[in-house]
């Protein structure tokens, strides 16, 4: 199965997509990496493996445009599986393989996994709560299998005022439309946050520079 991995940047700390790519790579299954840069300077990596799109400018919509853009690319390219890893996380290795096996075994059209919480230095936080399909999920944890492709034009079809939090509607798209779906409770996904509730949720005083807002999900790309 050739499984395609999209990520969108915008002025994202390089050693952050250098060790998402790595992640990529590191995958115990083949995996061809998609980056997309939405506007700012390129980043810079050694023995890049995989395909590196460079657009114009910066779509401002939270890395949606830019993922659809990969998408098209991994179709292009044969793609028969789309995951996504935003610019600021990685995989642990058996990601995608757990993600795949799972899709196929129960016949998914698309699944998502469950994800940790880091802080930005990277070390650990906890499991995440919140990510749990039901009904949330994350962008970086999400797979979607070659029958269910039309649906990810989903990405551009809302407006500015939910772009933060796409992936829950194009989840919710997919299931008003009937696509097969299914959630695996492995956390495979390492999330950097600087959500205030994230911090609180594990009994530590939020960093000043932490956000505090109502929606449960996270900071998306920006």
């Amino acid at each position: 199965m050739k499984i395609c991995v999209v990520t969108p940047y915008f002025e994202t700390e390089e050693s952050w997509i250098r060790q998402g790519h790595a992640s990529v790579h590191g995958q115990t299954v083949p995996a061809h990496h998609i980056l997309v840069c939405d506007g700012s300077a390129p980043v810079q990596i050694e023995a890049f493996q995989g395909t590196h799109i460079l657009l114009q400018r910066n779509y401002k919509d939270y890395g949606n445009t830019p993922r659809l853009i990969g998408c098209y690319n991994a179709i292009d390219q044969g793609a028969e599986a789309i995951a996504f890893l935003d610019a600021d996380n990685w995989f642990q290795p058996d990601h995608l393989e757990g993600l795949s096996r799972f899709a196929q075994d129960n016949r998914l059209d698309a699944c998502s996994s469950a994800r940790t919480l880091h802080r930005p230095d990277g070390s650990f936080m906890a499991k995440c709560p919140t990510v749990n399909g039901r009904p949330y999920i994350d962008t970086s944890c999400l797979l979607v299998m070659k029958p269910a492709f039309h649906h990810l034009i989903a990405w551009v079809l809302y407006g500015q005022d939910v772009a933060a939090v796409m992936d829950q509607h194009v989840w919710g798209h997919m299931k008003r439309a009937g696509v097969r779906l299914g959630f695996l409770d492995r956390a495979t996904v390492s999330y950097r946050t600087r959500h205030a509730s994230h911090y609180r949720l594990i009994g530590e005083v939020p960093p000043a520079d932490a956000i505090d807002r109502v929606d449960l999900h996270g900071e998306r790309y920006q």
